[in-house]
């Protein structure tokens, strides 16, 4: 059986979006044992809008914010289902799709972890797995990567196969409830980003398979729920980045990792202060911004309160 699990915050229109669209796939209906939506304090009215318009979800509130991986491990110890399907609330299911996951888990008990296919609403493709950060990363360019390594780079997907990926982006991923227990659940640590990259690090170190499975979509509203605080998002993904790495890592490692990441803001804070036309463009200007934050949170010592939960999203 299946337990649908969805963490949100302050996004009631992106919740409601969701919600509407389990109701509507048919297909789920002989599957769903739960919907448990798990809110870390918003202010938006998203309680009343669960509650009056969706009664079929548990809805369990926060009194603050807790973090992504903290709120999974909240609803994952009141789940009752075998398969527990993580969402963010900026996603939407497409009919039947889902049930192709399960399906795909039950036929392969040595998968502990599968995702889906994440498209835009269009249905042109996103980045649905994801690398482990390593030094090789920081270095070599992504496009020169997916010239000599399409197949572990390329978002593309020409076969529709199902493969093992080193990591799964964890905006829409099933997983077998057991291994979730087994592991301790989500390391809270992890504040947000990177929690289910580590999660299935640890899978794979236990022998399970990391599926990417490319025939279920789910749509996924890529950055709605952080677009307004893009520059506070950043700096929340160096903070987790940084814990991942002294998690797996030496220390020399990470210094090694920090010295690279210091050069490349500083090359590019000098390359566009020296040609201020390349800020005429507001993404330019966001990244300026971006990478001046990012350096002054590597002179203060890289604090942990500098990201998400420095912003309105506390």
């Amino acid at each position: 059986m299946l337990s649908i699990i969805i963490v949100t915050r302050n996004t009631k229109a992106l919740l409601s979006g969701l919600l509407l669209s389990i109701r509507q796939d048919a297909s789920l209906r002989p599957l769903l044992r739960e919907i448990i939506v798990v809110d870390n304090a918003s202010t938006d009215g998203t309680e009343e809008v669960v509650r009056d318009s969706f009664p079929e979800a548990h809805f369990v509130k926060n009194s603050e914010n807790r973090g992504f991986a903290a709120a999974i491990n909240q609803a994952s110890a009141m789940a009752s289902g075998n398969f527990l399907l993580l969402l963010n609330s900026d996603t939407r299911l497409l009919p039947g799709h889902v049930e192709k996951l399960v399906s795909f888990m039950k036929d392969n008990p040595s998968a502990g972890i599968v995702g889906p296919q994440l498209v835009y609403e269009d249905m042109r493709p996103q980045r649905s797995f994801a690398n482990v950060p390593s030094l090789l990363h920081e270095v070599v360019p992504l496009f020169l990567l997916k010239v000599l390594f399409p197949r572990n780079y390329d978002v593309r997907d020409k076969t529709g196969l199902p493969r093992d990926v080193e990591s799964l982006i964890g905006a829409a991923i099933l997983v077998r409830a057991a291994l979730l227990r087994a592991l301790g659940g989500l390391d809270e640590r992890f504040f947000f980003f990177l929690e289910e990259t580590d999660f299935c690090v640890r899978a794979r170190q236990k022998g399970y398979r990391v599926v990417l499975f490319p025939s279920a979509n789910v749509i996924h509203l890529q950055g709605k729920t952080v677009g307004q605080t893009w520059v506070e998002g950043r700096i929340e993904y160096a903070i987790s980045l940084y814990r991942f790495l002294r998690k797996y890592h030496s220390e020399i490692y990470c210094k090694v990792f920090a010295a690279i990441r210091v050069v490349k803001s500083l090359l590019f804070l000098l390359v566009t202060t020296l040609l201020p036309f390349l800020l005429l463009g507001e993404s330019m200007r966001r990244k300026y911004g971006y990478y001046a934050r990012l350096l002054l949170w590597y002179v203060k010592g890289r604090p942990d309160d500098a990201g998400l939960r420095s912003s309105s999203l506390k």
